[in-house]
């Protein structure tokens, strides 16, 4: 099974009931992906270069905006994974 069979199977998929009969796994997964964005913003701030997509560096204002904007989704997606986990 791949993802792309995963993905097409909609709502009603064995993954997505799976998931939500154990939230604490979905939640696990959105904090370690919320740290790891969020570490990449913070790492991006330090030294100040930041790099899209393509591997160009963006440097200045934009850099600095971008990070921020990692380490913001970053921690919503912490926020998002503790409310699963704690919300069920």
């Amino acid at each position: 099974m791949d993802l792309q069979t995963l993905a097409r199977r909609g709502a009603n998929s064995a993954m997505n009931k799976w998931l939500n009969e154990n939230p604490a796994v979905l939640g696990l997964l959105a904090i370690g992906l919320g740290v790891v964005l969020a570490g990449s913003g913070i790492y991006e701030m330090q030294s100040g270069v930041t790099r899209d997509k393509y591997g160009n560096e963006i440097k200045g204002g934009l850099g600095k905006f971008t990070s921020v904007v990692r380490i913001l989704f970053g921690a919503a997606a912490c926020v998002f994974g503790l409310y699963k986990i704690v919300a069920g």
